[in-house]
């Protein structure tokens, strides 16, 4: 009888074999997939950090539109007819005055709404009783100008937007100038920007109504905007949502609100081109995963009979010596592998904290010098694309070796463990900061032209100047800052005249931020 003992496993080589091809394969699957994925997150994040940027640089053509019909309305609103009560000579003058394809009308009405001329009319003629925005009221109110919401004209029974004006007399607002412009003129300022292919752009009101649109403009103006995208208008004067179309298509939104005139403009990047591209890597992860799977268990079965062998020869071997034959024991190279799931999964482990220490300073977890390189460099090429500028600030700690001679190197740390927090908090979510040396950091700032990026550098500079907990010697900060382009197209020339700028600030006294200078 064989020789068994109690609660003894036996294992099949092919089998577990196999689990090894599992074990091997799988993991580096997960870890391409997970590349892909990330990969998309970052896709998707430039896409719609895009899309704010386009919406607020479309927001800024439009409102220098309306500035341009405002500064005609008043102009007109100041008329020699309108200060003498010649109704009649500004009826004549408001009419040779309208501009063709802007406007539809010039309408004077009181305090009460009424209509006391209007353009398309002949003056004396009957006017609507009703049918003015009761936003206008706020010219009398306020003595602003108002752009109202779309309407339907009582005159003409289009869709119309008016602008306001007050005509006053001394401190008293007799009349309110009106302006009927045509919603058309708002789709073709959008229609001229150049859109990568499938985007939209749309203007809304502060109702929510659509008066403008890059397509299908015909079919969309004047209905109001989708819930979602009102919702979010509601919470923020910009930023970032993903929505449906009013045809139903999935994008990616960013917005933009006007603060004199509330309306927004809102960019929109289809969803699926974005995806697309998700779903073709993964395809290749998984045909990529099945080769893998299908050569290792080819490999296992090659193996797996070449140990097979090797038994059959030990077991033959074990007969001849129970029958006193002579034994001859062939080479063996077969090793334990009951530790191999483990191996791999703690390598996984350590590969995955090689990553981070490899990008990241250990004590604040900002990124480091090599990570930043990189990140600032990809911020540098999309700037030049652009044409935007972009800031790069040095910041150095005054004062921080008497922390580490006095207190010991712990309290050195916390400080530099609070001037990473301080620093965040300063800067954007699109900005980026690394600690770079011992107490030095690197900052940089996307789309920062030099006042800005100077009034942050002062703030960052105040802001690690205050006391820190349960330091006793003083810590203040200094900061050196560069711009691109001006100051060098890569980041190590932008570094090299940061720290010249750095350098300047220390031997100009401390505490202080100094712009570099352009040569």
């Amino acid at each position: 009888m064989p020789n068994t003992t109690l609660g003894s496993r036996r294992y099949s080589l092919r089998r577990d074999l196999t689990l090894l091809v599992i074990v091997c394969v799988l993991p580096a699957a997960i870890v391409s997939s997970t590349l892909a994925y990330n990969n998309y997150v970052l896709q998707r994040e430039n896409v719609e950090q895009q899309t704010v940027l386009l919406a607020k640089a479309i927001l800024g053509d439009l409102e220098r539109e309306i500035a341009t019909v405002e500064s005609a309305l008043k102009t007109l609103a100041t008329s020699q007819e309108l200060a003498t009560g010649d109704l009649r000579g500004f009826h004549g003058r408001a009419t040779d005055a309208l501009a063709p394809g802007i406007a539809y009308n010039y309408i004077l009405t009181d305090r009460s709404g009424k209509q006391v001329l209007n353009t398309l009319r002949p003056f004396g003629a009957s006017l609507p009783a009703s049918g003015t925005p009761p936003q206008l009221s706020r010219v009398f109110a306020d003595r602003v100008t108002v752009l109202t919401d779309m309407f339907i004209g009582p005159v003409t029974g289009k869709p119309a937007i008016a602008m306001g004006v007050p005509v006053a007399t001394g401190e008293q607002v007799i009349y309110s100038l009106n302006m009927g412009l045509d919603p058309s003129r708002i789709t073709s300022i959008l229609g001229r920007q150049r859109l990568p292919e499938g985007w939209l752009v749309a203007a809304v009101d502060g109702s929510g109504t659509i008066v403008g649109r890059s397509r299908d403009a015909e079919v969309f103006v004047g209905q109001k905007a989708v819930p979602e995208l009102i919702a979010a208008l509601g919470q923020r004067a910009q930023g970032r949502v993903q929505t449906l179309t009013k045809e139903g298509i999935p994008v990616f939104s960013g917005y933009a609100t006007s603060g004199p005139w509330h309306w927004t403009v809102v960019v929109g990047a289809p969803k699926k081109e974005i995806d697309k591209e998700v779903v073709e890597q993964l395809g290749f992860v998984f045909a990529a995963m099945l080769v893998a799977f299908g050569l290792g268990l080819w490999l296992a079965r090659a193996l797996a009979k070449r140990v097979l062998s090797s038994v059959r020869e030990l077991n033959a071997a074990a007969l001849s010596l129970s029958k006193g034959e002579h034994v001859q024991i062939p080479a063996m190279q077969l090793q334990e592998a009951d530790a191999v799931g483990e191996a791999m999964q703690e390598a996984a482990h350590a590969m995955e904290k090689v990553k981070f220490f490899a990008q990241h300073d250990v004590l604040t977890g900002l990124p480091n010098r090599l990570l930043f390189d990189e990140v600032a460099a990809r911020n540098l090429s999309l700037a030049q694309r652009k044409g935007q500028s972009v800031a790069l600030l040095a910041v150095d700690l005054d004062g921080f070796k008497a922390v580490n001679d006095t207190q010991g190197h712990a309290a050195g740390d916390e400080v530099l463990k609070v001037v990473a927090v301080r620093i965040q908090e300063a800067i954007r979510g699109s900005d980026i900061a690394a600690r770079v040396g011992g107490d030095e950091f690197f900052i940089m700032l996307i789309d920062m032209g030099a006042e800005q990026a100077m009034e942050i550098a002062d703030r960052i500079v105040v802001l690690l100047s205050e006391p820190y907990p349960g330091i006793q010697s003083p810590v203040s900060a200094s900061a050196g800052v560069a711009l691109f382009p001006e100051g060098g197209h890569s980041v190590k020339e932008l570094s090299v005249k940061a720290d010249l700028a750095l350098y300047s600030a220390k031997q100009a006294g401390k505490r202080r931020a100094v712009l570099a200078q352009v040569t």
